[in-house]
């Protein structure tokens, strides 16, 4: 599908959920407390901790019936939560920050994962330097992660943005068009970039968090993007022990990630159809935590600028102002970081 047309459907899709909401006088429908349905995508920077803590019972030993529901996109999952079918979503920040800005009630409370690791610029072996692809074509999908981290790699690196050729295109598009030689480098996340390194003779020239230019990774944070747990405003108030015993779960399954590395990554590569040597290299660029902190405030504060100045969102939400840290807090005060 065209982005274009993608990205359109996406918001139209998601504009109707939303008025649908709205001429209710944003009341969301009441669940009871002992099911849990929650919403993510099929994806292990988003899903991850949450398959690992179904598979593993610790909803269950948490005694809350939790269904999850898979999505193809974050607009669909955003789209099924304003729809009422999903009661919490897992999503990047992106489609949660786009829905936070209509505005709607949504409240973060956790983190699920770092993801920043997991976003990639991915060139051909022979290109060495940023500079090289000066006058050649970039795959990137306008609006999103992809975009923002560009931007970011273009101020962080000294980069005149006028040099290059930008293509406009979905993650499927842009491992196609690397694998032809249509683009000469792909902005690109986890397990794509690993799709299109190991079909176009590629490799990852910088990430979010480190540079390989000189043939090994340097520690170098450019930008931020993080997977994040949310809900309605009125679900948190009204269901908060079920939030808690889903915190308390998740919290299990990001110590067992930590701890027992081979059996995670075992159990996620057949989940998410990855041989386990790609699924070890996506889990070790992300950082599975439930942590709210400063540093993942002011990235949600970057992006929502940064969507804003693209006209993408009519309005800059503040993060603090929708992370709630209660839920959290109860559960695990030490990972509630915020000023």
């Amino acid at each position: 599908m065209n982005p274009r047309r993608r990205f359109s459907f996406y918001a139209r899709g998601l504009s109707a959920a939303i008025l649908l909401v709205a001429i209710s006088g944003w009341e969301t429908p009441t669940f009871a407390q002992t099911k849990v349905v929650i919403g993510t995508g099929k994806d292990p920077n988003l899903g991850a901790p949450l398959i690992i803590a179904q598979e593993k019972g610790y909803f269950r030993d948490a005694k809350v019936d939790v269904e999850l529901k898979y999505f193809p996109t974050g607009g669909d999952t955003i789209a099924a939560f304003v729809g009422g079918s999903i009661h919490l979503g897992s999503s990047g920040l992106t489609p949660t920050t786009h829905l936070r800005a209509r505005p709607y009630p949504v409240k973060v409370v956790a983190r699920v994962s770092d993801i920043s690791g997991a976003q990639q610029l991915v060139v051909k072996q022979s290109v060495k330097s940023l500079q090289e692809l000066y006058g050649k074509k970039i795959g990137l999908l306008r609006g999103t992660a992809s975009d923002a981290f560009f931007n970011s790699i273009l101020k962080s690196y000294g980069l005149d943005a006028s040099k290059f050729e930008i293509i406009n295109m979905g993650p499927t598009e842009m491992l196609q068009g690397f694998v032809r030689g249509a683009v000469d480098a792909v902005s690109l996340w986890e397990p794509h970039s690993t799709r299109a390194r190991k079909a176009g003779n590629g490799k990852v020239l910088v990430s979010a968090t480190h540079s390989f230019l000189d043939g090994k990774p340097v520690a170098k944070r450019v930008y931020g993007d993080h997977s994040v747990l949310f809900a309605s405003d009125t679900y948190v108030k009204e269901n908060s022990a079920a939030i808690r015993a889903v915190l308390t779960a998740v919290a299990r399954a990001d110590e067992f990630i930590e701890k027992n590395r081979k059996e995670a990554v075992a159990m996620l590569a057949k989940e998410f159809n990855l041989e386990p040597a790609d699924m070890a290299d996506v889990m070790s660029v992300n950082r599975y935590t439930l942590q709210l902190d400063e540093q993942m405030a002011a990235d949600m504060n970057h992006l929502a600028r940064f969507l804003h100045g693209l006209g993408r969102i009519k309005s800059v939400p503040e993060a603090h102002e929708w992370i709630d840290p209660a839920p959290l807090k109860a559960v695990r005060a030490d990972l509630v970081k915020l000023q």
